[in-house]
């Protein structure tokens, strides 16, 4: 049982689906156990935060043929469905980068509701220090 002060920093920097379904297992896991997770979402990964966007699979994606037909058998859950899940651990916390915002032209309003707010580095970090563990995805 993970102690309940226990708290994980994820960099999500990856938008690859196998990527980001990595990290958000790796999150529902550690929220089950009774921790706290925070996500900053950054280049590719914001981009699976846009509206409309957050199970999409691109024809370059890795597995991509093993993950629609997981999806399609129930096998799995989609990225958008792990996300609710764990949202309703109430402690995780979603952050867009904004300077990835910036950069890529992407509105808050564009996001989906998940995102808690957006942030920069440097305010992030300050969470980070926090943590018992970061990884970077």
């Amino acid at each position: 049982m993970t102690d309940k002060n226990y708290r994980l920093c994820i960099f999500l920097h990856s938008g690859s689906y196998d990527r980001v379904y990595q990290a958000v297992s790796i999150t529902n896991v550690t929220l089950a156990m009774g921790g706290e997770v925070h996500i900053f979402f950054s280049y590719g990964a914001l981009k699976r935060l846009v509206k409309g966007r957050t199970d999409e699979l691109q024809a370059d994606e890795p597995f991509r043929e093993e993950i629609e037909k997981n999806i399609k058998r129930g096998t799995i859950d989609s990225i958008s469905e792990m996300l609710a899940t764990a949202k309703r651990f109430g402690r995780l916390n979603i952050y867009a980068c904004t300077a990835s915002m910036a950069v890529l032209n992407i509105a808050r309003d564009e996001l989906v509701e998940l995102v808690d707010c957006s942030m920069g580095l440097v305010s992030f970090l300050d969470l980070v220090k926090e943590a018992q563990h970061a990884l970077y995805i």
